[in-house]
């Protein structure tokens, strides 16, 4: 502007703004910081609620998983040593169930696979996974004592269903095992289709109905058990469900499996005054029991593969 000109006059309007300005300024000011203040609260008040939320879901208890049903039972069987089981009662996974000396009891898992249980018995459910899409899954059953028929359903067929004993893991393909855990020694037995027994990384096949495989020592043996060995099992169908103490039923000596095949490997059949101990197990013996050696150094099947 040349000197001497007078300086445009501001409008009113514009006067007043430019008075205002700083003002304006503060308060915008002010205003971005109580913004910023109310957005970080709330960030704050969402990760509370979050961890809030975390922490009830972690506090919650769990609802397991029912993998099947007894469907049949005679006094007692117990679950997780607190609650007795009736018929219709649900089997979770994890569930520990034991039988006392008369009871007796029959699983129906959800692949249509089953497990009779005798006396004295002691079973764990540690893995149940299917998929009723495909059909396979996985079926893992902890067996430290007793007694029990297990029958092979949708998963066995491909897949694996396995019981695992203090002494070695039994497999069962499309078919019935029965195993027994007596004595500081498991007894797995094949009554239909195929079953493997391992132990310290051998493997062996049974494919012959009435085969037998027991620990000795740390070798798996084998011998002819036969068929129908433990006729208790039978009985289930007949006594069960009726929630009545029972008495031990048929099947409660070892005469006949001490005197079979398989007989002189069981630690149940040494006696040392003479007299067969009294424990619950019995394999009738075969007018014609298949011969074979009985040991099993490496990797195979017994009698055959089929």
């Amino acid at each position: 502007m040349a000197e001497g000109q007078c300086r445009p006059r501001l409008s009113r309007n514009r006067l007043r703004y430019r008075q205002r300005r700083p003002k304006f300024i503060r308060i915008a000011r002010e205003l971005h910081v109580d913004a910023q203040l109310k957005e970080a609260a709330m960030r704050t008040m969402y990760r509370q609620i979050a961890t809030c939320i975390a922490c009830l879901a972690f506090a919650a208890p769990s609802v397991a998983e029912t993998v099947g049903s007894m469907t049949a039972y005679q006094t007692n069987i117990i679950r997780n040593d607190r609650e007795a089981m009736n018929v219709g009662a649900g089997v979770e996974l994890g569930d520990q169930l034991r039988s006392n000396i008369t009871g007796l009891g029959m699983l129906v898992f959800r692949d249509e696979s089953s497990a009779k249980i005798g006396p004295n018995t002691s079973l764990t459910i540690d893995e149940f996974v299917y998929n009723p899409g495909s059909r396979s899954g996985k079926i893992d059953i902890g067996m430290n004592s007793g007694l029990a028929r297990f029958y092979g359903g949708q998963v066995s067929k491909g897949g694996d269903m396995q019981v695992a004993t203090p002494h070695m893991v039994l497999g069962a393909r499309g078919g019935i095992i029965e195993v027994l855990v007596i004595a500081g020694q498991t007894v797995g037995i094949l009554r239909a289709g195929r079953m493997t027994c391992m132990m310290n990384g051998r493997k062996l096949v049974i494919t012959n109905p009435g085969h037998a495989c027991t620990s000795d020592n740390g070798k798996l043996l084998t011998g002819y058990g036969g068929i129908d060995a433990f006729p208790i099992l039978d009985s289930i169908e007949r006594i069960a469900g009726t929630g009545l103490p029972g008495e031990p039923g048929p099947g409660l000596n070892v005469s006949a499996i001490c005197a079979s095949a398989l007989g002189n490997s069981l630690k149940a059949c040494k006696s040392t005054d003479g007299a067969l101990p009294g424990v619950a197990m019995e394999f009738p013996d075969s007018p014609t029991p298949p011969v074979g050696s009985g040991v099993d150094e490496d990797d195979g099947c017994f009698p055959d593969c089929r």
